[in-house]
C-alpha cells in the first residue's frame, strides 16, 4: 500500500483506553495519525480493501434482492471482523486536539487529500436531455470537497462511490463503515482561488452531491465558495440537511435569482428517522429550514427520500407521506422530488443492521411512486418521482 507523504511528520503514539472507540456495539476503528504543524492526516494501512471493494460492487450489480443482501452483509462483516483491537494500538483521536476545521463524532477516522482545480466538476445529476440520469439538481455540474460525510445516514448511496473510487485519493480509510471516515482537501484556499468561476456564469451547479456542504467541518469553506462563485454569476442548487445554512440566509438573499435551497426528508416518523439518520436534525427542523429560506425570498425544494417500505417503526407508508405533504402544503416549495429506497453498494446492510429487520423492496418502487403523486395531489401540489434505474 502507498503511504501519504508527509514532511517532518511526528507519529502520534498515545495509547487509548480499550473502550475509547466503542460505537454501535463494535470495536473501535483503527486511526493511524501523523501530526504536522497542528494538523493530522490519516495513513493507509494493509487492510482487506480489495475484498471490500469487490463485494461492494457485487452488491450493487446483482438484481436479485436476496443475493444483493447476502453480498452487502458479507462486505459489511468483512469490515467489522478485522482485528480492530490490534489496529487501534498506537492511535489517538482528533477529539483530543483542537483544529478549526475538525470537530468529529467519536470513532471517525480522518485524513487530507489534494483537490485539483477547478472546483466545479461534471455531474450526471441533471436532466436526461443534458446527458444526466434525470435528476433535476443542476445543469450537469457539481462541487464536492470532501470524501465521506459525518452525518453518516445509513441509506446513503455515496459510500458505494467512495469504496469503488475514493481509495485513489483518500487511501484505505474509505473501507471503514459509512459515516466513520472523512477526508478533506488540504489545499482548499488554493483551489478556490485558482477556479475560474466566471466560466460557469448563469449555469446551475449542485452543492453538493457526495456530502452535506453545511457539515460543521465544512461550513466555512462553503461560505468562501459561495462568496467567490455567486459574485461571478454562478447559480446554485444547495442541497443540505443542516440548519447551519440558516446563518448564510442573509447573504444568500442577495442572490435570490441564483440560488435554490433544498432539503431532503425521508420520514416524519421519529423512531425511523433517528435510526436511519442518527446525526441529522429531526425532519421537523428541516421543515423549518425551508420556512426560513422561503421567508428570505429564496426558491426552495424538497426531496422526499428515501421512502422506506413498511417497517415495524412505521408500517403505514401512505400515512407518513401524507404527514409530510401536509407540512409541505403550508410551505409550498418550488420543487418537490421523490424517490424510494434503492440498493447501492452495502447500504442495505447498514440499514437492516440498524433497524433490526429485513426490508422487502420487490415492487415497492412503483407503489411508492403512486402514493407520492396521490398525496401531493390531495394537497394541491405536484412533484417529480425518480424511479429506480
Amino acid at each position: 500500500m502507498r503511504f501519504m507523504e508527509e514532511t517532518n511528520a511526528v507519529r502520534v503514539k498515545k495509547q487509548l483506553p480499550d473502550d475509547y472507540f466503542m460505537w454501535e456495539g463494535g470495536q473501535g476503528l483503527r486511526s493511524t495519525l501523523i501530526q504536522r504543524k497542528g494538523r493530522f492526516t490519516q495513513m493507509e494501512a494493509p487492510i482487506v480493501d480489495k475484498d471490500i471493494r469487490h463485494l461492494t460492487a457485487k452488491a450493487r450489480q446483482v438484481k436479485d434482492p436476496a443475493v444483493a443482501r447476502k453480498a452487502a452483509f458479507k462486505a459489511w462483516r468483512t469490515m467489522r471482523t478485522r482485528n480492530r483491537e490490534q489496529s487501534a494500538k498506537g492511535t489517538t483521536s482528533l477529539l483530543l486536539f483542537s483544529e478549526d476545521i475538525f470537530s468529529m463524532p467519536p470513532g471517525v477516522v480522518t485524513g487530507h487529500y489534494i483537490l485539483h482545480p477547478p472546483m466545479i466538476k461534471a455531474s450526471k445529476l441533471t436532466y436526461v436531455e443534458k446527458g444526466g440520469v434525470g435528476k433535476q439538481l443542476s445543469d450537469g455540474w457539481v462541487i464536492n470537497f470532501a470524501i465521506g460525510c459525518t452525518f453518516g445516514c445509513k441509506f446513503c448511496y455515496v459510500d458505494e462511490i467512495h469504496k469503488k473510487f475514493g481509495f485513489r485519493r483518500a487511501g484505505g480509510l474509505v473501507y471503514n463503515d459509512w459515516g466513520f471516515y472523512f477526508s478533506v482537501p488540504e489545499n482548499m484556499e488554493e483551489v478556490i482561488r485558482e477556479t475560474e468561476w466566471s466560466k460557469w456564469k448563469g449555469v446551475e451547479v449542485m452543492l453538493s452531491s457526495t456530502h452535506d456542504p453545511y457539515l460543521p467541518q465544512l461550513r466555512k469553506w462553503t461560505r468562501k465558495i459561495l462568496e467567490h462563485a455567486l459574485e461571478a454569476g454562478v447559480k446554485f442548487c444547495i442541497q443540505t440537511r443542516s440548519p447551519l445554512v440558516e446563518q448564510d440566509l442573509d447573504f444568500l438573499a442577495n442572490y435570490k435569482k441564483q440560488v435554490r435551497l433544498q432539503v431532503s426528508i425521508a420520514t416524519l416518523n421519529p423512531i425511523l428517522s433517528r435510526t436511519a439518520e442518527t446525526r441529522v436534525v429531526p425532519p421537523e427542523r428541516r421543515m423549518d429550514i425551508l420556512r426560513a429560506a422561503t421567508k428570505a425570498g429564496l426558491k426552495t425544494g424538497v426531496i422526499i427520500a428515501p421512502v422506506f417500505p413498511p417497517v415495524k417503526a412505521r408500517m403505514n407508508v401512505k400515512a407518513d407521506l401524507e404527514a409530510m405533504a401536509l407540512e409541505l402544503s403550508g410551505i409550498r416549495p418550488d420543487h418537490v422530488y421523490g424517490e424510494s429506497l434503492h440498493v447501492r453498494g452495502i447500504n442495505l446492510a447498514y440499514i437492516e443492521n440498524a433497524i433490526g429487520e429485513h426490508l422487502v423492496l420487490n415492487g415497492f418502487d412503483k407503489k411508492a411512486e403512486d402514493m407520492f403523486h396521490e398525496v401531493l395531489r390531495k394537497y394541491g401540489m405536484k412533484g417529480i418521482w425518480w424511479p429506480e434505474h
